[in-house]
């Protein structure tokens, strides 16, 4: 009976011992490749319901703007506005863009975004820096904002927006 206790508080030993020195040991492998695609909990692709659920739940305040379905929101000192398509019936997200107030030193937000994204940005002259996200999805922060993007609704957009 004893050797078993010694035996199992051994096993307990070596667990421990491994997750400190690997804390990726525990996690499951379907979970390793998850990449992080929203910010504040809005990502492209959502309906404008799922958006006004994330809303209560987080107790956000956000306001729709007059005759159009875009959110502006005041979360954890970021004006966040949310462009949800008009023309769609479920109104999906495919904009998201949060201001910083204080965003601090650019080299350790990069960082911090690249680990919370679990991606490697590339750098732009003109829009700074750019990840890819989840599925088809942009994420860009030029040193005092966010925005996360469908590229295809993007594009389709950029060309309606040319033909005007």
């Amino acid at each position: 009976m004893k050797i078993a206790i010694v035996v199992a508080g051994l096993i307990v030993v070596a667990i421990a011992a491994l997750v400190a020195i690997q804390p990726g040991f525990l996690k499951p492998a379907s979970l390793a490749n998850v990449k992080k695609s929203d910010i504040l909990g809005f990502s492209p692709g959502m309906t404008f319901e799922e958006t006004n659920k994330v809303v209560t739940q987080r107790r956000y305040r956000c306001r729709q703007l007059r005759d159009t379905y875009t959110l502006e929101c005041a979360v954890d000192g970021a004006k966040v506005t949310i462009d949800s398509d008009a023309v769609d019936a479920r109104h999906p997200i495919w904009r998201v863009h949060a201001e910083l107030n204080n965003p601090g030193a650019q080299d350790a937000a990069v960082k911090s975004i690249s680990d919370q994204f679990n991606a490697q940005p590339t750098k732009d002259a003109r829009e700074g820096w750019t990840w890819i996200v989840g599925r088809g999805l942009r994420l860009s922060y030029d040193g005092a904002a966010l925005t996360l993007v469908d590229e295809a609704e993007e594009a389709r957009r950029g060309k309606d927006g040319s033909r005007r």
